[in-house]
């Protein structure tokens, strides 16, 4: 990943009253996977900064962090907007910042134990990608969230998220990452929110 530089003002999804509003809404019980934790603090400790780190840190409440432990989706929520807001010159924005985070989140899953046999399966297949997604979607999280696609004319599809607290910019990198591992052409993913915790994505691809 690029290297990015502290001290961009965050805007649209960065603003600290979106943060706030998403803390707002999680619960003790809403968590995420310890990996999408520390591909996060991977990124940050790559800068070779470690007052960058400190702060990720400071942020989060953690250090280390077990790949397939739960931990408090506002802790995850706190680190992103702080990684983000430090990485936002080296991508352009916060929102960039935010969609290479994503990029990063989706690697390490695939690269995991659970998701080299997904890689291996589906290479070659986005469709078959894209329905295993609520899957991963209740693997990734605890959230006690849906995730459902529908299929329309070929190469697109719709993705609809709810009680998903994640950013979308972070998802979009996400999605659009998994979608080139397995070796789909020109993906392509925007999402739109259509409520406080309901997010849907478009997806396209050749």
């Amino acid at each position: 990943m690029k290297r990015g530089v502290a001290g961009r003002e965050p805007a649209g999804l960065g603003a600290e009253q979106e943060l706030k509003r998403s803390l707002a809404l999680a619960t003790p019980a809403d968590s995420v996977r310890g990996m999408f934790f520390r591909s996060v603090m991977e990124v940050m400790r790559a800068l070779g900064d470690e007052a960058a780190v400190g702060r990720c840190v400071e942020a989060c409440g953690e250090r280390r962090f077990v790949d397939f432990t739960c931990y408090p989706t506002a802790s995850f929520l706190r680190l992103l907007w702080s990684a983000a807001e430090q990485l936002g010159d080296g991508y352009g924005s916060f929102e960039g910042a935010l969609r290479a985070l994503g990029r990063r989140g989706a690697t390490d899953f695939l690269s995991s134990s659970t998701g080299r046999p997904l890689q291996t399966l589906l290479t070659g297949n986005p469709k078959r990608l894209l329905e295993s997604l609520p899957m991963a979607y209740a693997v990734a999280s605890a959230n006690g969230g849906r995730c459902a696609v529908t299929f329309g004319a070929p190469g697109n599809a719709l993705i609809a998220l709810d009680r998903d607290f994640l950013p979308r910019e972070y998802v979009e990198g996400a999605l659009a990452t998994a979608l080139e591992v397995v070796g789909t052409r020109e993906p392509r993913v925007r999402g739109r929110s259509t409520g406080p915790l309901s997010v849907e994505y478009m997806v396209s691809w050749k």
